[in-house]
Formats: C-alpha cells, sequence, structure tokens
C-alpha cells in the first residue's frame, strides 16, 4: 500500500533546479484548467490504480517516466502504445504544460501527470509492484562533486523503486553526461533488485522506441553523446 507523508517528511525530499521556466498567460491558464483532471490520484493497489485510466486490460502494461522534460517520448510512447497506461513525473511546469498540449494534438487519453517530487509520488500514489517499465531520460547529473547527494540515482530511492516495480519490470536509463552514466551504472549493478539486461553487463543499446530530443540533440552538438542502460527487476 501507499504512505502519506506528514509535512516534515515531505520537506526531506526538496526538489532542486528550475520549476516554471517562461509561461505565457494563456498556457498558465490552459494548465489550470487542464491538469486537474490528468493529475494521477493514486490507488491501494495496481488494479485501483489503473483503473482511473479506464479501457485497461489484463495485457495492459503501466509505464512510469521520471522527469519528462517538455514532454517529447512521454508522448511519443503514448501514441506508439496507445493499449498501455503512462505516469509522468515533472516539477518543470513549462514543460508540463508543452506535455498536455503535445497529448491535446496527438489524442492521447493514456497519460497521468503528476506535478511533484519522484520520491514523495512513489511513496504517496504509486502502490508497490504495479509499474512494468520505467523511464528515467537525462536527470540532472549535479556536476559538483559537492552536489552528488542531490543525484536520484542512489541506493535509498532504487529501494522505493524496486518496491513499485512488478518482477520482471524493465527499468531503461540514459544520461549524456559520462561520469554519471558510470555512476548509475555502479548503483545499479550493486543493488540485489536489479539485474542488468546486457549479457556481461554494461551498457545497453539506444531503445527501439527512442526518439531523438532537443535536449539529446544539444548535448550530441557538445560532444556528449547519450549512453542507455536497462535493467530488469529481480527478486529481492
Amino acid at each position: 500500500m501507499t504512505i502519506t507523508l506528514t509535512p516534515d517528511e515531505r520537506r526531506r525530499y526538496k526538489t532542486h533546479g528550475r520549476k516554471k521556466g517562461f509561461l505565457k498567460p494563456k498556457d498558465e491558464t490552459h494548465l489550470k484548467e487542464c491538469l486537474p483532471a490528468l493529475t494521477l490520484t493514486g490507488g491501494v493497489d495496481r488494479q485501483q490504480l489503473l483503473s482511473a485510466f479506464g479501457g485497461v486490460t489484463e495485457s495492459t502494461r503501466l509505464w512510469l517516466e521520471i522527469g519528462f522534460g517538455n514532454g517529447d517520448f512521454l508522448a511519443h510512447l503514448a501514441a506508439l502504445h496507445p493499449e498501455d497506461r503512462f505516469v509522468g513525473i515533472d516539477v518543470f511546469l513549462e514543460g508540463v504544460s508543452a506535455l498536455l498540449r503535445r497529448l491535446e494534438r496527438q489524442g492521447s487519453d493514456n497519460v497521468r501527470v503528476v506535478v511533484d517530487n519522484a520520491n514523495v509520488v512513489l511513496m504517496e500514489r504509486i502502490p508497490p509492484d504495479s509499474l512494468d517499465r520505467v523511464v528515467i531520460n537525462f536527470p540532472d547529473p549535479w556536476r559538483k562533486k559537492r552536489h552528488h547527494k542531490r543525484r536520484l540515482i542512489q541506493p535509498p530511492f532504487l529501494d522505493l523503486l524496486a518496491e513499485r516495480m512488478r518482477r520482471d519490470g524493465l527499468l531503461s536509463l540514459a544520461t549524456d553526461w559520462g561520469e554519471y552514466s558510470d555512476w548509475m551504472l555502479e548503483h545499479l549493478q550493486a543493488h540485489p533488485a536489479f539485474e542488468n539486461c546486457m549479457d556481461g553487463g554494461g551498457f545497453a543499446p539506444q531503445p527501439d522506441e527512442w526518439i531523438e530530443t532537443r535536449f539529446q540533440s544539444k548535448g550530441q552538438k557538445a560532444g556528449r553523446p547519450a549512453r542507455h542502460l536497462l535493467f530488469r527487476k529481480v527478486e529481492g
């Protein structure tokens, strides 16, 4: 089951970085009008969580993307897999607004959004054994050593994520920061609940569903190619 954090507990999970950006007045109005209907309310178990979407079957998969940016990849996945259901987490309101407009244009109704810290959302709104696929693309690398404690991929976060994923669920990650890719690989290899899908370990090829986003394009132009990881949730 999920848990409800106290205000003091929630304050432990501060989200650093930009949260608003530049929103035109019409975009702010659109966000206020449309976001409540698409906000994930949570559930006591996977079945109740999926029931909020409607139209699900036994084969329906539940995806989660943490930090969807401008929503390019999440909207692409939602259109590519209309039979599945998706949850997106981010705090950057300009990106949330862009995602909602993309979903409207392509007519996708299989996505729910939460504007909050990923740890908090996993604890309060995602029941254990619920997620089939988790996507984490280009999380902030927090390059300075004194900021490494802010990195998303840490043992406590992986413990929580593992509890929320189903057995044999897949976790895919991408980063264009070499040192952070090594960090993520090291932490995931060491975690008993995750198994590298690549024979012999190491990095994975680019996913079949992949599309190049504007963020990735900027990194490549700066000489930072993306690295991918793919892990499976196992017992433990």
